[in-house]
């Protein structure tokens, strides 16, 4: 594909909403080290604010990730599927393990200087990612269970089963909401359980 080319498809808006995500993402960590420092006072505002832009600010990535997966990515067969897996974890597996192996090092070489104390490698690698890097191992996990839908229909479908299965899974028995719960905290939710809906 030519540069031009390149150009002309480009989701403006999709790079506008990321924008936006990044500024309440970069606003949310000052204020909230702010107020650890105890610089600013940890107010009503503050707790508005602090609680309001985590309800969406993440999602809005994964919603851009989504949409640009759903309209580029065709995986409608085992081999397509394989080839996609292989693509995502080069892509977002290599940032992701070199990022958090210098986190993992650089922790444990300053342990005695840093705020959070680190896990284990393995752990910490494959089990509860640290932060920012759980969006890549998230993201990793949501494009291969995620299929791709060639028309609106099977996207409407996909959809209805999708909130079938949560339904299912939040209203049923204790055996699903375990299964669900722990999906969701080796995933995205065990520092941002009001993220998950």
């Amino acid at each position: 594909m030519s540069e031009k080319a390149a150009v002309r498809t480009r989701e403006e808006w999709v790079d506008d909403v990321k924008v936006i995500a990044c500024i309440l993402v970069v606003l949310g960590h000052f204020f909230q080290s702010m107020t650890k420092a105890n610089i600013l006072p940890e107010n009503d505002l503050y707790q508005w604010f602090n609680t309001t832009i985590y309800y969406f600010h993440v999602p809005l990535f994964f919603i851009c990730s989504g949409y640009l997966y759903q309209k580029y990515s065709k995986v409608n067969s085992v081999s397509n599927w394989c080839n996609n897996v292989a693509k995502k974890a080069l892509a977002l597996g290599v940032p992701y393990a070199t990022f958090t192996t210098a986190i993992w090092v650089l922790k444990k070489v300053f342990s005695s200087s840093v705020n959070d104390p680190i896990g284990g490698f393995g752990d910490i690698l494959l089990l509860h990612p640290s932060a920012p890097y759980w969006y890549l191992y998230t993201l990793f996990f949501i494009f291969l269970v995620t299929p791709t839908f060639s028309s609106v229909k099977a996207a409407v479908v996909g959809l209805i089963v999708a909130l079938a299965a949560k339904l299912l899974i939040s209203t049923g028995g204790q055996r699903l909401r375990r299964i669900d719960s722990s999906f969701k905290r080796n995933l995205v939710c065990a520092r941002y359980e009001h993220l998950c809906v």
